[in-house]
Parts: C-alpha cells; structure tokens; sequence
C-alpha cells in the first residue's frame, strides 16, 4: 500500500521520503534495506522510527505529504 504512491511519485520525477508505520519494525525494516539496495538513493529515503521521528519530518517543509493510515 506504501509503496503505490511512492512509484508514481518518483515515475513523475519527485524526490520521496518514506517514513513505514512504527508498528510493523520487521516490515519496516526489510523495506528499508530494498529501497537502499535497489532505488536510487536520491530520489527516496526511508525514515524508520515513531513518534520522535515523525515529529521530526513534520517539522520539515515539504510541498506535499501523502497519508496512508488510520
């Protein structure tokens, strides 16, 4: 589901910062080690972590932020 947004994003020509949710670490972190090992590392960035790294990036200015969640 994460991943959907992101492709298209990129395909357009976007730079994306992906931040998985905080409850599945395992999943988390398999996806950040693909996105490392296989996209281009300027164009997306995974930010594993809760809440003190999720305030962090919403601290950033950032032209659009897409929300999948509850």
């Amino acid at each position: 589901l994460a991943m959907d947004p992101v492709l298209g994003a990129i395909a357009a020509g976007n730079a994306v910062v992906l931040k998985p949710s905080e409850v599945s670490p395992s999943t988390s972190s398999l996806l950040a080690s693909l996105v490392s090992d296989y996209l281009d590392n300027s164009a997306i960035k995974v930010v594993e972590g809760a809440v003190d790294e999720t305030t962090m990036l919403l601290e950033q200015k950032w032209d659009k932020i897409f929300y999948t969640g509850g």
